[in-house]
């Protein structure tokens, strides 16, 4: 019988050789379908073993062919926007999965309103997709809908923000508390004390709360900084609720707490629309105030490099979309188990160096 090099590639018509039985018979055995003499099956075993075989796991894919439809739910976006940047990781990724037989279908929901969430949820459900990628906004109707894919075991990855009651097969986003408390060190490095501080939320519609689980975590961040250092006391904080669709009223709104506060001198939007509020304040020649937000979006990134906005913190959303959608399509193919929690980094940006930030493999279309 002839020896094989353990450091060369062994295929199954090389074990059936070194077994002498045939090709067919080497198959069963390693997909146990049964079949086999017992005596041959012991001979083909102790050859794997020795020669530590590992089937072509694509191969074994490329021969079933059987098709996964997963399903992604996400908000809407347009070019520009930060969940647009993670449609463009999701259409990387589909575009690296296209031979394990991956079908994706996005459906967009408004991001403030939660009746579009819910509607869409039952949707997908009705689809009785394979897998699910989603942003897990509207925790009540999350837990609904993460109930129902788990009594069906269908697999579902978070992005964006994480709801860590829930048994997602994985999560891709920040640690939302942490960026939160990052931002607040940023923020008091010079601001002078007994200064008053705007925390401003996004008001949702038919919400439970003001805002998703992410800025939630990361204002008790920012909140938990104050707390650790005993600065409590040292600045006032003012909570700012804007509504999403109402931009008159919130330019009101934003007038009235500018009158009845005249020792603003910070101002973080724990979403990704700082731009509004930039916005208001180079229309009335506001410079005195450092300005936190979230996220690169194009406008963003405007009021950034002209100053308006101090600093920007981002969480790489191609990223997230890219590793969500591909943790899940190995999921189902390899059964491959992905880590649970996957935090991306927490880059800060300042006008300084927003000119050469990169987010491999995406910088280059």
């Amino acid at each position: 019988m002839s020896e094989l090099n353990k450091d060369e590639r062994i295929r199954i018509k090389d074990i059936a050789t070194l077994a002498n039985v045939s090709a067919g018979t080497v198959d069963r055995v390693i997909h146990n379908r049964g079949g086999v003499a017992p005596e041959s099956k012991k001979r083909i075993e102790e050859i794997l073993n020795q020669m530590n075989f590992k089937p072509n796991k694509m191969a074994q894919l490329l021969a079933i062919k059987k098709e996964y439809q997963l399903v992604v739910l996400l908000p809407e976006a347009v070019q520009g926007d930060y969940w647009w940047d993670i449609i463009k990781g999701i259409k990387r990724a589909e575009e690296e999965v296209s031979d394990y037989h991956v079908k994706t279908e996005i459906l967009q929901f408004n991001q403030y309103n939660m009746e579009s969430f819910a509607g869409l949820a039952q949707r997908l459900l009705e689809m009785n997709p394979a897998g699910v990628l989603m942003a897990p906004f509207f925790r009540r109707e999350v837990l609904k809908l993460t109930k129902e894919l788990e009594e069906r075991s269908i697999p579902f990855v978070f992005i964006d923000s994480n709801v860590e009651s829930v048994n997602s097969l994985a999560y891709y986003g920040q640690q939302s508390h942490q960026s939160g408390y990052v931002a607040a060190k940023i923020m008091l490095s010079s601001l002078e004390q007994f200064s008053t501080i705007l925390l401003v939320h996004m008001q949702r519609t038919g919400g439970t709360s003001i805002g998703s689980n992410q800025t939630a975590r990361r204002e008790e961040g920012f909140l938990a900084y104050l707390e650790k250092y005993s600065l409590e006391s040292s600045y006032q904080i003012v909570r700012v609720n804007l509504h999403a669709e109402d931009d008159s009223g919130n330019e009101a709104l934003l007038e009235e707490v500018f009158s009845q506060n005249q020792n603003i001198r910070g101002i973080v939007m724990f979403n990704s629309r700082i731009y509004r509020i930039a916005d208001f304040l180079e229309k009335r020649k506001i410079r005195n105030i450092r300005t936190i937000g979230y996220d690169l979006l194009e406008r963003n990134v405007q009021y950034l490099k002209n100053g308006m906005v101090e600093c920007l913190i981002a969480q790489r959303p191609q990223l997230q979309g890219y590793y969500g959608l591909t943790a899940l399509a190995r999921h189902l193919a390899f059964k491959q188990v992905s880590k649970s929690v996957c935090y991306m980094p927490i880059d800060i940006l300042f006008k300084e160096n927003i000119n050469d930030y990169k987010v491999y493999p995406f910088d280059v279309d």
